[in-house]
């Protein structure tokens, strides 16, 4: 009897410092989390109200001017003056022409657009007014009421083009900007035009897009051709080709056979057949293992050239010969070489080209098909 109170005085002790252990550590838990959540709100108040940089940790930089940064992050971005600190500009989408020259930066904020002063980081258009906007170009710069109406306006936000213009979606990475005192407009036919910084047409609304590029250039499209207006917007290339391209060294002009000229500023073609890439031949000559398939390759006197390179348009290549002249057209989606004068050339169709599957013709060295 005796053992048997002392075993359960001794289970009673044990339960007991349990019970006391189990109390310390929920105690332990609790002031842990109250410390926790006290140090967070602590901090989270510190920043949100004294410092105001609550969204800084998510945010990169990029310098706008020599005083004032722009930190991007979503809703939260804003403009800050570096050297007071201040934010100038808070709760931002985005903030646009950081790289131009002009002092008056777009911005979006609620659903609106305005315009900051880059040199003295003050807002001269509020974003209360306008659903769409533009940087300016030129001296203006393009907005939008929630009528779909496009005016133009000048610095001090006053409206100086006002033609009832419509809006509609430009090209990706084309804005209604003036350039060279142009400006692309959809006229009430949806076909696109010029006008002038009075808001005239100086091009008629005729073309499906108009897009500016180098030396004031004017690409026009047109019944899913392209031609090119020059300074004085005349037409220097009648939109009758698959692609045109204005580079530093002339005029590239794709043709819907896809062979590619090279034509110079005044007009005057420079280089008949254009090559954007020229790749090597290689045909087998001998058999060295025929249990394993392993045999010799040669070099081919012919080659395979290119003539397309944008991501719009379909891989085209043709066949080069020995003295450099193009002895098919680049009408095929890929060449391989048969034989030292035979040629399998696979054409641009749905399936696989590759170890002679697909849609192909034999071509001897001349360009005649052998067999279909």
């Amino acid at each position: 009897m005796r053992i048997m109170r002392m075993y359960v005085k001794w289970k009673n002790d044990i339960l007991v410092r349990l019970m006391g252990l189990l109390g310390v550590v929920m105690l332990s838990v609790g002031l842990y989390y109250v410390g926790f959540w006290t140090v967070y709100g602590i901090r989270y108040c510190y920043h949100a109200i004294v410092l105001d940089d609550l969204h800084d940790s998510y945010n990169y930089s990029m310098a706008i001017s020599e005083d004032l940064c722009f930190y991007e992050n979503g809703a939260h971005s804003y403009v800050k003056d570096v050297k007071t600190g201040k934010k100038v500009l808070k709760d931002v989408s985005w903030l646009s022409g950081i790289g131009k020259k002009d002092s008056l930066m777009c911005f979006s904020k609620k659903g609106y657009r305005g315009f900051l002063n880059r040199n003295n980081g003050q807002v001269v258009i509020p974003a209360d007014h306008y659903r769409k906007a533009w940087v300016f170009s030129e001296g203006v710069a393009a907005v939008m009421e929630q009528d779909s109406v496009l005016k133009f306006i000048n610095p001090e936000g006053e409206v100086v083009i006002d033609k009832e213009f419509r809006y509609a979606p430009l090209p990706e990475g084309q804005g209604y900007l003036f350039k060279n005192g142009y400006c692309p407009i959809m006229g009430k036919n949806h076909r696109w035009g010029l006008i002038d910084m009075s808001g005239k047409w100086t091009v008629i609304p005729e073309y499906d897009s108009i897009i500016p590029t180098l030396r004031y250039y004017w690409v026009i499209s047109k019944d899913g051709k392209q031609g090119l207006l020059d300074e004085q917007l005349a037409i220097l290339v009648k939109p009758t080709y698959r692609r045109v391209l204005v580079a530093n060294y002339g005029i590239e002009l794709l043709n819907g056979d896809y062979t590619r000229q090279l034509m110079d500023f005044d007009g005057t073609i420079q280089e008949g057949n254009m090559y954007t890439d020229v790749r090597d031949l290689y045909y087998k000559s001998k058999v060295t293992d025929p249990t394993i398939d392993e045999y010799e390759w040669e070099l081919s006197p012919f080659k395979v050239y290119q003539t397309t390179y944008s991501s719009e348009d379909s891989l085209k290549v043709g066949l080069l010969g020995p003295d450099g002249k193009p002895v098919t057209p680049p009408i095929y989606l890929s060449i391989e070489a048969l034989g030292a004068d035979c040629f399998r050339c696979f054409y641009d169709v749905p399936g696989h080209y590759y170890e002679g599957e697909g849609l192909s013709v034999l071509i001897d060295k001349n360009g005649r098909v052998i067999k279909q």
